[in-house]
Formats: C-alpha cells, sequence, structure tokens
C-alpha cells in the first residue's frame, strides 16, 4: 500500500496553457494566468523528495497547464536529475499530460529518446472536439490534436486519449468510441466534465451523474459487442478487474486520495488539483522533509476525512469497489462525511450492469449481496442478453482480464 503524498502530479507552469478550453479546472480562478515556472532547484528539490522517500518505482506525471511550455531544457533535466536515482535501483516512470498542440517532431523525437508515455485529450471529431476545446483566438484545436497524437504514435509514446463527456458529444455512446477506433486510438479514458462553463449556445455543458452513467454503461455494452481486446478503456477495465478478483484499480476507486500529491511551480504540495487551491488541502514544500508533510496537520485532518467517509460506506454492498469513490467528486464539499445520493445511486447502477454482463457470460460465478435499492433496479432492467457477438466479445475481453489477474500481471 502506498504511503501518503507519494504520488506527484507536478506543474511545472502552474495553470499557463496556449489553450483556452471553456471547460477547464486549471482556470476556475478566473486568471488561467501561471503563478510561475519551476526553476531548477525546485526541480531538484522535487525529484529529491519523491525519490527520497518511495519504494523501488516512483512515477512522475508532469500536468498542466500545458507543462510543455516548460521547454525541452527542462525535461532534459528532468531526465539528468532522475539519473542518479537510476542508478542507486529506482525504476522511474514519466508521464507527461499535453494537449497535444505544441508537439512537433522534434518534440516527438526528444521524449521519445527520454522515455516519456505521453497522453492526451480528444473529445472526438472536430465538431465536437472543437466546440469547447480551442486556441485563445476561438479557433479548435482538433487539427494540431490530431497531429500531434499522429506524431507521439510515430514515435512509439503514444499513451492514449481522455475525452471530456458533455451535453455536445454524451448522446451516441456508440459512434463516439467508433470514431477513435477507426482512428486507431484504443487506449481512452473518458471523464464526466462537472465543471460549469459556456460556449456559443451550451451554457451548461455539465452532465449529471445518470446522464453519465447512461454513457458509461452503453459504452461496456459496445464494448463487449465489438470483441477487440486492444480496446482499453480504463474505467472499465479497472472494474471489471476488480470483480474478476484483480487489484488494479482507476485513482477514484482506490479510497486512497493521500496518495495524491500536485507540486506546484514553487514546490508547494497540496492535494489532488481536483480540489480547488485552498490553505485546507495545501500539505508543506518540497523543501521540507517527507517526515514534516506527512505529519502536516491539514494532512492529517485530510486523512481523517478520507477515514470517517469510508465508515460511512462500510455498509454498503458495493464498498469493495468504489472504497467510498473520489473525494472530489462523490461528496459535496470538503466537510461532507456522506456521499451525495445521486452518485451513489449511479454508481451501484454501473457496477450492478457489468456485474449482471459477467455473471450472464459465466465469467462470474458469485454475486454480490444486493442492497434493496439495487435489487429493484435490477428487477426492473433484467432480460437483456445481448447478441452472440456481444457474448463473444465478453468471453475474450474479460477472460484475458482474468488470466492476467491469475498470473499476477497488472493492465495497462
Amino acid at each position: 500500500m502506498g504511503l501518503p503524498i507519494s504520488i506527484p502530479i507536478i506543474k511545472p507552469v502552474d495553470a499557463f496553457c496556449n489553450l483556452n478550453c471553456s471547460y477547464c479546472y486549471a482556470g476556475i480562478d478566473g486568471t488561467g494566468q501561471a503563478l510561475g515556472r519551476m526553476n531548477l532547484q525546485t526541480l531538484k528539490q522535487t525529484i529529491d523528495f519523491f525519490c527520497k522517500n518511495q519504494g523501488e518505482e516512483v512515477e512522475f506525471i508532469w500536468h498542466g497547464g500545458e507543462p510543455l511550455l516548460a521547454g525541452k531544457a527542462f525535461y532534459h533535466r528532468v531526465v539528468e536529475l532522475q539519473r542518479p536515482w537510476v542508478i542507486q535501483g529506482k525504476k522511474i516512470t514519466n508521464i507527461l499530460q499535453t494537449n497535444a498542440t505544441l508537439v512537433t517532431q522534434k518534440w516527438a523525437h526528444f521524449l521519445a529518446e527520454r522515455g516519456f508515455v505521453v497522453g492526451t485529450s480528444l473529445d472526438g471529431p472536430q465538431k465536437l472536439h472543437d466546440k469547447f476545446r480551442k486556441h485563445k483566438t476561438g479557433k479548435g484545436s482538433y487539427k494540431k490534436v490530431v497531429r500531434g497524437i499522429n506524431l507521439l504514435r510515430n514515435a512509439g509514446i503514444f499513451g492514449g486519449v481522455i475525452c471530456g463527456v458533455t451535453v455536445v458529444n454524451y448522446e451516441n455512446p456508440q459512434k463516439l468510441l467508433d470514431f477513435f477506433v477507426a482512428e486507431g486510438i484504443k487506449k481512452l479514458k473518458f471523464m464526466r466534465i462537472r465543471t460549469i462553463g459556456c460556449c456559443d449556445n451550451v451554457h451548461v455543458p455539465t452532465l449529471s451523474a445518470e446522464q453519465f452513467t447512461d454513457f458509461m454503461i452503453a459504452i461496456f455494452d459496445y464494448w463487449l459487442e465489438l470483441d477487440d481486446p486492444e480496446i482499453e478503456i480504463r474505467d472499465i477495465q479497472s472494474v471489471v478487474n476488480v470483480l474478476l478478483g484483480g487489484r488494479v484499480r482507476e485513482c477514484v476507486y482506490m479510497g486512497r486520495c493521500e496518495q495524491f500529491a500536485t507540486v506546484y511551480s514553487d514546490g508547494s504540495i497540496r492535494a489532488c488539483d481536483s480540489f480547488p487551491k485552498s490553505e485546507s488541502t495545501h500539505f508543506g514544500s518540497v523543501t521540507e522533509e517527507h517526515k514534516t508533510v506527512r505529519n502536516n496537520p491539514n494532512l492529517k485532518t485530510f486523512e481523517h476525512i478520507i477515514m470517517e467517509r469510508k465508515k460511512s460506506c462500510w455498509g454498503c454492498s458495493w464498498y469493495f469497489m468504489c472504497q467510498g469513490g473520489c473525494m472530489k467528486d462523490n461528496y459535496l464539499n470538503l466537510g461532507s462525511r456522506t456521499p451525495r445520493k445521486e452518485v451513489c445511486r449511479n454508481l451501484k447502477r454501473y457496477f450492478s450492469h457489468i456485474r449482471n454482463r459477467l455473471e450472464a457470460y459465466g465469467l462470474l460465478t458469485t454475486g454480490t449481496a444486493l442492497t434493496r435499492e439495487e435489487d429493484e433496479y435490477e428487477c426492473s432492467h433484467s432480460g437483456t442478453e445481448g447478441s452472440a457477438q456481444g457474448k463473444a466479445g465478453c468471453g475474450t475481453r474479460a477472460e484475458n482480464v482474468r488470466q492476467e489477474n491469475s498470473t499476477g500481471q497488472e493492465m495497462g
């Protein structure tokens, strides 16, 4: 089990970005401007802080804003400063999340030479993507994103796409997944957009929990039907993996929000950056000793809240799956001790649907005890077997996960 403050999400240029995506949480303070750029001394302190106090494997996630704005020299120094730790036996992974519009052949080659894995964001076909993800001039970013993805793919370092799901693109999940498959993009994460913004005649892009659950259930059913073992949808594979006895989880199902640390350009350490910056989620700095940060009163309070929230969920038959869920998205505010009923109701519906499909195909033989609410849901939604092709898909894909679990291997 990982220690608190052990997975760094590093923002070398803070919220600074070359795009102006209307739903971006990074610009929620209204400025969208960087607080600064991380200098080399702070970079060294950051790398040493997380390497010194970790086990054998250390993962650095470079985020933004737009992290490529830090420049090639910055990431050259990243690898140089990590090298002494690699020599000492650390296995270091660098993951960079970019909007891909700044990716050139030189950038792709540079990152590939240094072993980075690079992910990006794409919200579907151009008409849908360009609705919210625009340059500061108002021009859509789709063409530059696709060009960047192709360069990363050719360099062998493309790690997949995060697709923001909004009221604009959620109504036809099958067509959306078909688009990605046709583009050769088979590593995906679908993310519900929650921030309220506006664009053209769309004033509230945010999806409700019910809408997003409907979307993900449709995606799951179609994922089975396609019967393509190369398609990896992170949230779905996480749920399937756990149901089949595995231990690989998306962060929202870990119940370990205290592991994730956002590091800003000044070296300050805060909670996962889905939380707005506030004093209550400020845990210290990379200039301090790790022990000092772990004993920070704000972090201790944060950990206490996590435990109190888990206690309120222990009686739920799906606790084994969600572990209390995302601290930011499942609760009204940081002071809340019980999750929002709408979120819980729809998570149970989502988990139940996946479990029932696996049971129908003989891939899961032991059912989970149900609450009355789940029983009522399943009685009113039973009787859908799916096509023979769908059964074949479930057999191929879920059996792959089962085999990985039995041999101790983890899904990517």
